[in-house]
């Protein structure tokens, strides 16, 4: 039994020898297969990336959870307050007669191929202004000639159409042509212009070559990202005519006319469209008839009162006068009355003297979309939800002289001083003595007013223009 007894004995200190191989060679093998494995855990290309997370996989999602940047869109003109600015720029009437725009002739003036005339030199000086605005809007009088002509001036206009390529050239995005001299050619004038400057790439409004094209909102996009305009228009008067459809030319009658309020309706529902199709700022342009009056006549105050109250514009500007005009802030609504001409060939006359003045004004449009709540409104604009704000402030400035060539401009700097004198009804004047700008009335938007005396060195017509 010993002998049995021995050998059990010694069979089981064999046995647990070998449990101790086993163990120790599991272990081994355990960590050999671990080793393998974050080997592999660490370097797998499934395109999911590591397994780890080290130091930098941390910073890299860090990243990736980093809200972007807030893209600003300061556009062109200077000192953008916010994130997001239109500066819009609008002058007077480009006004062609024969006495301006024989200056411009080129050797041939019945030249079809765009040589004719060019007004290059003429509208140079506007360009610094242009360039510092993000869409400029000029106001065409007049319907154009066929290239080459025949060309007429007063009272039946047909100007050469270089003028709309000038146009084009110093910087001009959009035009408007609802003017009293807008059917001065019938329906082939209104096509001629619209399919110029539609080849010169510049959009328009104001009068049709058909129907469906009446009936679209002009909205334009700032090439500078700042947001969209919205662009309408309407004239009071066809001197006397009457176009074959009503739908031709954009109309905004006098009260007391049978179509006066559809005309008012007629805005309105453009300016809404255009709201509809993302315009974040909707101006309108107004065509007066009586001429050479230094303050808003009675269509004027009335017109554009009835579409402010509207709430449907956010500014509101004039040109058909042929000189400068008041400029009111009517219950948070600019309206500028008179913007004067562009271009024009100069008188002297007491009567017309006033036709030699011309205004460009550039009004910026900030903080798209913004309503601040519980902001008080300053006292020269106003907050509406949904709307830009804009406020206002003045700088003096140059406009070119017309002339033949000459660069050094007849101008008067005029600015509106910070308690603006008022006339009998309550309209901002124009001061007639100089003060330094610029300065601002409530400092984030800015109108820019340029006052000057366009004229030609000739002998002056003292025909009514």
């Amino acid at each position: 039994m010993s002998h049995i007894a021995g050998q059990g004995q010694h069979r089981s200190n064999s046995t647990r020898t070998n449990h101790a191989a086993l163990i120790i060679v599991f272990v081994i093998v355990l960590a050999v297969a671990l080793g393998i494995g974050a080997w592999f855990a660490t370097h797998r290309t499934d395109g999911n990336g590591p397994a780890h997370a080290g130091v930098s996989d941390v910073a890299l999602n860090k990243a990736k959870n980093t809200p972007k940047p807030v893209t600003e869109h300061h556009g062109n003109s200077p000192d953008c307050p916010d994130t997001d600015c239109i500066a819009m720029l609008v002058n007077g009437d480009l006004l062609f007669h024969e006495g301006l725009w024989s200056h411009f002739q080129g050797p041939n003036p019945n030249a079809t191929d765009g040589t004719a005339f060019n007004f290059d030199p003429l509208f140079a000086p506007m360009k610094q202004y242009i360039q510092a605005s993000d869409i400029a809007v000029c106001e065409f009088e007049t319907p154009i000639a066929q290239r080459g002509g025949p060309y007429a001036a007063y009272p039946i206009f047909n100007i050469p159409p270089e003028v709309a390529d000038a146009a084009r050239n110093v910087g001009y995005n959009a035009c408007t042509h609802a003017t009293n001299h807008s059917w001065d050619q019938g329906a082939d004038g209104i096509a001629r212009l619209w399919d110029t400057l539609e080849a010169n790439g510049i959009a328009q409004t104001g009068s049709y070559k058909t129907e469906a094209d009446s009936t679209k909102p002009l909205v334009i996009d700032s090439p500078t990202g700042g947001g969209k305009l919205g662009l309408v228009t309407g004239t009071v008067s066809l001197n006397g005519m009457t176009a074959d459809e009503d739908w031709q030319v954009d109309r905004l009658r006098e009260d007391g006319d049978p179509n006066h309020d559809s005309d008012i309706q007629r805005a309105v529902d453009k300016a809404n469209k255009a709201r509809e199709q993302g315009a974040d700022v909707v101006a309108i342009a107004m065509h007066s008839v009586q001429e050479y009056l230094d303050y808003a006549d009675s269509w004027q105050i009335s017109e554009a009162h009835e579409l402010a109250d509207t709430g449907a514009f956010d500014v509101i500007y004039g040109a058909g006068c042929h000189c400068a005009q008041p400029i009111e802030n009517y219950n948070g609504t600019w309206i500028i009355y008179g913007l004067g001409n562009a271009v024009t060939e100069s008188a002297n006359t007491p009567e017309t003297l006033v036709n030699n003045q011309g205004v460009t004004a550039r009004s910026r449009h900030c903080d798209k979309g913004v309503y601040r709540q519980g902001a008080a409104a300053p006292v020269t604009g106003t907050y509406v939800p949904g709307r830009r704000r804009w406020m206002l402030s003045f700088q003096p400035g140059n406009l070119p002289a017309v002339g033949t060539g000459a660069q050094a401009p007849d101008h008067e700097e005029l600015v509106v001083p910070k308690k603006p004198e008022k006339t009998e009804k309550g309209l901002f004047a124009l001061p007639s003595r100089k003060q330094k700008g610029p300065f601002c009335f409530a400092g984030h938007s800015f109108l820019y007013l340029l006052f000057s005396k366009n004229h030609v060195q000739k002998q002056e017509r003292n025909e009514q223009k």
